[in-house]
């Protein structure tokens, strides 16, 4: 969720603090007054998403064949499976009523059963009324910054620099597309060596077979 945030507010993020803040609100507000809005255009008191997922369920449960025990336990037979509801615990063997808290299939066949409404038995967090108790506190609108009463309080200060461990850098940062310059000796790879006493190439003084060549003829 605080990367979903984070990303919300990136293009505010890089102002100022008190830019920052003050756009942070607007967004807050006009957040709140969307959901408000989007709460008054609700078909029914469950939530939209709810009620996709209850009539999907509604749809799916006229497959299903039903056994009761005449208290509060049902069997229900679906695709060659049983599953176990019991309508006082608000359970299922699929686990999807406990998962979502929104009448499962078979849970839905058990109240059909008894001729109860599963719209009745969806857990009040979807309800209407709940998803508006959380807007129920609302952003109080602020004046201007040249409007703010000033204050006798000393003024903030940015904190003094502190010197970094290490010695300071000597060279800048170069850029990704900056070439980067080598510095020492430059590389012999693919230059002929040339004799310095007989002036042939392909070898050097010290292994030069002129010399040993006088030598043995003297």
């Amino acid at each position: 969720m605080s990367e979903t945030f984070n990303s919300w507010i990136l293009a505010a993020r890089h102002k100022s603090i008190i830019t920052m803040l003050e756009e942070i609100m607007h967004k807050l507000m006009n957040r709140h007054v969307d959901m408000i809005n989007f709460a008054k255009t609700w078909i029914t008191d469950i939530s939209p998403m709810a009620r996709t997922i209850l009539e999907e369920n509604k749809e799916y449960s006229k497959k299903c064949k039903v056994m009761w025990n005449a208290q509060g336990g049902f069997e229900i037979l679906d695709n060659g499976y049983r599953f176990r509801v019991h309508l006082g615990n608000k359970t299922c063997d699929c686990r999807l009523w406990q998962l979502r808290c929104i009448p499962c299939p078979h849970a839905v066949c058990a109240y059909y059963k008894l001729n109860l409404d599963p719209d009745e038995h969806v857990e009040h967090w979807y309800r209407n009324d709940t998803f508006l108790k959380a807007y129920s506190y609302y952003i109080q609108p602020i004046p201007n910054l040249k409007m703010w009463p000033e204050s006798s309080n000393p003024s903030i200060e940015p904190p003094l620099p502190k010197p970094m461990p290490g010695g300071p850098k000597k060279c800048r940062r170069k850029a990704k597309d900056e070439p980067k310059k080598k510095y020492g000796k430059q590389s012999k790879k693919g230059v002929k060596m040339t004799c310095s006493k007989c002036k042939q190439t392909g070898h050097n003084r010290k292994v030069c077979q002129t010399r040993s060549e006088v030598r043995d003829s003297s």
